[in-house]
């Protein structure tokens, strides 16, 4: 373990120099242990070096060893590190003395110090409260440290995007009081601002400073108000300088190398760069051989599949690759040490030949798992994502696979892995270490969309929920939502809880209940629904999923006074019951913006168990990207949707933000002939195409093509027929997560009944 202060060990040592003397007879329980293991334990002591911050019965509370008990090591062991688990012990050894027919432990233990608030000094750009919030500890809680650093790395975050690169932060953390109390120090010194104004680069001809500058992360600051922000600082640039390398070595410049990095200071705010280049000269790969290669086949499992070969130009990347190819075969068979260590050897006027040295080391299996730092989440929630168990090889592809599945549940801030020596020559034990974050989030504000007006909202949810664990609510991987809104058209209401493992397999149960007041479907009529619903989620393939899920719902149709017949007709409570099913293939690389991937999905939904309402539905939809040059991405979209039922809200409709943009919402299909209000059609279908490019940082500009039609009208409805526009569009990705949207939609085949004029669509991701 680490500490701020290595006072903490010494008064530790002290103190047991002390007990040392004060209890002459006392043995370390080591030393001993084989004479003394089985032997009575007739008391336990709990002594303490430093103050008293935790009450003996929780100290003994976190033991397995009782009074009465032989004496045992392994138990001894394990309590140990349950005390150091437990995050309430700096220090603690086990003490032994004789004792009338048996023996008495003394457990020695320097508790941490409780928190007792933070204190800040030098920061002048953000107040103090703001930077309290970032240290997640409570008063009268133990002093974690790992939380104190976790806090000083996001104020240094903070400083960096405010535009403070050389901001320093320190911390201390003093002495313990006699109530053991400890105050939590900061010191800022929050330097100068460091904006990057310009890049230039010196002794590049192979590449023009305009393109090396779109390898770099850091970017000087753009003019518009949206742009690039310009922030620098010293570890973002040494990251530059490495992908400059890197760009170099793609393209054959094996001994490309930054030789200078200048960073002056322009005035008060600005900084600019100049970056030293010495290129070098291009390299052809002449040959390519891999040596001390004993334990695997080579000629199957690792010549086909090696990127650098005779003949092209020398990559970097190819070269890493190879690499990392060599080290997983061996690794995926347990060879946990396994390295390999590129060589290049010239071959000739701008040739090469680059050899791989392959040192093997043993083969190992997997001994027991420990696991450390879960302070909140449940072993068996971190168990259940591995890849690899216990007596099996240690693939270090499945660890790595288990490293990512862990970080991707988004409840660690740092997840490490560490192979540990066992007393078996071909076993080792796996650590893993884990660092709890905040999984829970409450959020409140307002959004507007030209769909639903305006609409305030506040959720609540928790990725790492645990109903059965009071007061806290939190370890056991479930996902809590419970989300309300309420505008000028709409009040709704969810909640929903996810076991992503019930019965112990990883099958995803999601129970939710809902109540929907929409005003906005029609001037005709207002829709109220409220209901719940069960569904089981199951990956099947990869990458391929099927979902099998029950509703019961009630809906309320109320027409408005001076409403049609046909709508007045339609007005009553009714009773769906409803079971469905859907199968979705998705390989799309990112939620938000794709670049490349599909999403298939096809469903089928049987309405009539129960209840009043008979419907039959099945869907199939579609989508498509690909990335083309110049960051323009191509994205193809499209839904078939049939259903037999004879209520409005079983029907179907087209037009609004998300399908037809040139029409208004739900302003596509069969039309009540009196009133002219859309009434919906059995079968809808519709395509989309749209071209995205990039305008400045975080905005995106877009021109689509939509088309799409209703059919299968109720007897005695209008209109109908294939509707289709174009337009152009705005994606503003300022608020993180999903996109603003703006559109303006221009009709070009529309039915005589709708309105051939431009529509404005505006909507807004409720992303958090």
């Amino acid at each position: 373990m680490n500490y701020s202060f290595q006072a903490s060990k010494s008064i530790f040592l002290r103190g047991i120099a002390s007990l040392a003397v004060a209890f002459a007879i006392l043995l370390p329980i080591g030393p001993a242990l084989q004479a003394q293991e089985g032997t009575i334990v007739k008391s336990i002591d709990v002594q303490y070096v430093g103050a008293q911050a935790v009450a003996p019965e929780q100290i003994l509370a976190r033991m397995s060893t009782r009074v009465g008990a032989p004496l045992s090591a392994a138990k001894i062991d394990d309590d140990v590190k349950n005390l150091y688990g437990s995050g309430l012990v700096e220090n603690v050894r086990m003490l032994s003395k004789p004792a009338p027919g048996g023996i008495g432990l003394i457990v020695v233990v320097q508790t941490r110090a409780l928190y007792g608030g933070v204190e800040f000094q030098g920061n002048s750009i953000f107040p103090t409260k703001k930077l309290e919030n970032k240290i997640d500890l409570k008063v009268n809680e133990a002093i974690d440290e790992s939380v104190i650093q976790e806090g000083r790395t996001e104020i240094q975050e903070m400083y960096r995007k405010k535009g403070f690169p050389e901001a320093t932060i320190s911390y201390g953390i003093s002495a313990p009081d006699s109530a053991g109390y400890s105050i939590v120090t900061f010191k800022i010194n929050e330097g100068g601002r460091g904006v990057l104004r310009t890049v230039e680069f010196v002794g590049n001809s192979a590449f023009s400073g305009r393109e090396l500058t779109k390898v770099m992360e850091q970017k000087p600051k753009s003019l518009m108000p949206f742009g690039k922000k310009g922030r620098s600082d010293a570890a973002s640039l040494q990251e530059d300088v490495a992908r400059i390398e890197d760009h170099y070595k793609d393209h054959g410049y094996l001994n490309a190398r930054v030789v200078n990095v200048s960073r002056v200071q322009a005035d008060s705010e600005n900084v600019d760069v100049v970056m030293t280049i010495d290129e070098g000269s291009p390299y052809t790969v002449a040959g390519v051989s891999v040596v001390g290669v004993e334990q695997i086949p080579y000629e199957t499992e690792i010549a086909p599949y090696l990127k650098t070969a005779a003949g092209n130009v020398y990559s970097g990347s190819d070269q890493k690759s190879d690499v990392q190819l060599i080290e997983d075969q061996y690794g995926s068979r347990g060879f946990v040490d396994s390295r390999v260590n590129t060589q290049f050897q010239e071959a000739g006027p701008g040739m090469v030949n680059v050899i791989y040295q392959v040192s093997e080391g043993n083969a190992f299996r997997v001994g027991q798992v420990h696991i450390e730092g879960n302070t909140k989440t449940k072993d068996e929630v971190i168990r259940r994502e591995l890849a690899l168990l216990p007596g099996e090889n240690y693939d270090t592809v499945k660890l790595a696979a288990s490293k990512r599945r862990l970080r991707n549940m988004n409840y660690f801030s740092d997840v490490e892995t560490v192979p540990l020596d066992t007393s078996y020559l071909d076993e080792k034990d796996l650590l893993i270490r884990v660092s709890e974050k905040p999984t829970g989030t409450i959020n409140f504000g307002a959004g507007f969309s030209s769909i639903d007006d305006l609409v305030g909202f506040v959720e609540v949810t928790q990725t790492n929920f645990d109903i059965g664990n009071w007061p806290s609510l939190t370890g056991a991987g479930q996902r809590f939502r419970m989300s309300l809104r309420a505008g000028t058209e709409r009040r709704d209401f969810q909640m929903s809880l996810t076991e992503p493992w019930f019965m112990g397999h990883r099958l995803a149960l999601t129970g939710e209940v809902f109540y929907r007041d929409l005003l906005f479907l029609s001037d005709q009529y207002d829709q109220t629904v409220y209901g719940g619903s069960l569904s089981l989620r199951k990956s099947l393939f990869e990458r391929v999923y099927g979902v099998l899920k029950y509703s019961a719902e009630n809906y309320e149709i109320d027409a408005e006074s001076g409403a049609s017949d046909f709508f007045t007709a339609e007005e009553g409570d009714f009773f769906k019951s409803t079971i469905g099913t859907d199968i979705v293939y998705d390989s799309r690389d990112d939620l938000y913006l794709p670049t490349e991937g599909q999403r298939v999905s096809a469903g089928f939904e049987f309405a009539g168990l129960g209840g009043d309402v008979d419907d039959v539905a099945y869907s199939i939809s579609g989508e498509k990207h690909l990335e083309l040059p110049y960051n323009f991405i191509l994205t193809g979209r499209g839904r078939y949707k049939a259903s037999d039922g004879d209520h409005i809200f079983t029907r179907q409709f087209l037009g609004g933000a998300n399908n037809l943009r040139g029409f208004d919402f739900r302003d596509v299909g069969p039309k009540d002939p009196e009133s002219l209000e859309v009434v919906g059609g059995d079968e809808s279908w519709f395509a989309t195409a749209e071209v995205t490019f990039p305008l400045v940082p975080k905005i995106r500009g877009a021109v689509f093509y939509d088309v799409g039609q209703v059919s299968g009208g109720p007897s005695g409805t209008v209109g109908g027929g294939t509707n289709s526009d174009w337009g152009v569009g705005l994606r503003l990705f300022l608020l993180g997560g999903a996109p603003v949207r703006l559109d303006y939609g221009i009709p070009l085949d529309a039915d005589e009944f709708n309105d051939s004029s431009g529509r404005f669509n505006f909507t807004i991701g409720y992303t958090f």
